[in-house]
């Protein structure tokens, strides 16, 4: 009966996954006739790309994924450094084709299984516990990713505009000095060379105020944000740009020293239950350790024939205290 329901379930679950790839065929090809029309469908442009195949923009849309998770998604791509056009159904087509993999496997298993055991109920359970980590593990390998890059960003940002202000306090425009500035720090900050790539590009497509903006919004950081304010309003008002560019650099500098800081007075705090767990014990061992031994060989040495605490001597010891006790009680009435 179970092995019926398990090969009842693998056919639903193939056919279910068919009919959502020729689904998200059929979806791909009317974004395709939209997008001609200039129709605006936001949620179908997600996964419609003409540098991707059908097969993966039909394993993209195999899991449905809301417009909020999408953005999500999106943001920690370009935070993590993925510019590609391709890059979300890349993604998205990839972790949908692990877990529909994860589970077909699991279901053939499940199937070939002897179904007299307990083997199919682990096959499912294991499967099951596997395509979950195939879809959530890709998802936190990219947050993390994201973060890392941002950091690395955050880190060299003083340095980067310090070399940006020395250009500029040279009579060189903005614009140069970005160019020069991504030559420069090409091998020691390659994070920020690219976004200051992608700064100059902009700057030269649209103006150095929206491609601010669009760095601001790549990267969602703090710091970023706070540049990217300091420089369009210095540009609006028409103000001296290194000089601002300096009290940046050494406001960011002097906030990492805070922080250094504020994590070096935690450390003390973090290092006491490692101090009690580990190394508290050896201490009491070394301090009562001959203590208790000396203990146990009084105890073995005593308990033995002769010694003060030997069944016979102690039962007779007492006897004859007893005794004396009793004599002296006589002769005293």
């Amino acid at each position: 009966m179970f092995l019926d329901i398990i090969t009842i379930g693998t056919f639903i679950l193939a056919c279910l996954v068919f009919f959502l790839i020729g689904d998200a065929i059929a979806v791909g090809r009317r974004s395709g006739k939209k997008r001609n029309l200039n129709l605006n469908d936001q949620s179908s442009n997600y996964y419609s790309s003409s540098n991707v195949g059908p097969f993966r923009r039909a394993m993209a849309a195999v899991i449905p994924q809301t417009e909020n998770e999408i953005q999500k998604i999106e943001l920690d791509l370009k935070r993590a450094g993925y510019y590609r056009s391709t890059a979300l159904v890349e993604y998205l087509a990839t972790r949908n084709l692990l877990v529909v993999l994860v589970l077909i496997v699991t279901g053939i298993g499940c199937i070939a299984a002897d179904p007299g055991s307990s083997l199919p109920e682990i096959i499912i359970i294991v499967g099951l516990v596997v395509a979950g980590g195939g879809y959530g593990l890709p998802r936190f390998v990219l947050h993390n990713q994201a973060n890392r890059r941002v950091h690395r960003i955050q880190k060299g940002l003083p340095d980067a505009l310090d070399l940006v202000m020395m250009c500029l306090t040279g009579g060189v425009p903005l614009r140069t000095a970005l160019q020069r500035v991504t030559e420069e720090v090409r091998f020691s900050h390659p994070d920020i060379a690219v976004e200051f790539d992608i700064i100059r590009r902009h700057a030269d497509a649209n103006s150095m105020s929206d491609a601010l903006k669009q760095f601001a919004k790549r990267i969602d950081a703090p710091d970023v944000n706070a540049l990217s304010l300091m420089i369009s309003q210095t540009e609006r008002l028409g103000t001296n740009v290194s000089t601002a560019l300096i009290d940046f650099a050494d406001g960011v500098r002097r906030k990492y020293r805070q922080r250094a800081e504020e994590n070096s007075s935690k450390t003390s705090i973090k290092l006491l239950f490692p101090v009690i767990f580990c190394m508290a014990p050896p201490i009491y061992i070394l301090f009562f350790g001959p203590a208790v031994l000396e203990l146990r060989n009084f105890i073995i040495r005593e308990h033995q024939p002769g010694g003060i605490l030997e069944s016979d001597s102690y039962g007779e010891s007492i006897s004859t205290t007893s005794q004396s006790v009793i004599n002296q009680s006589n002769s005293t009435n």
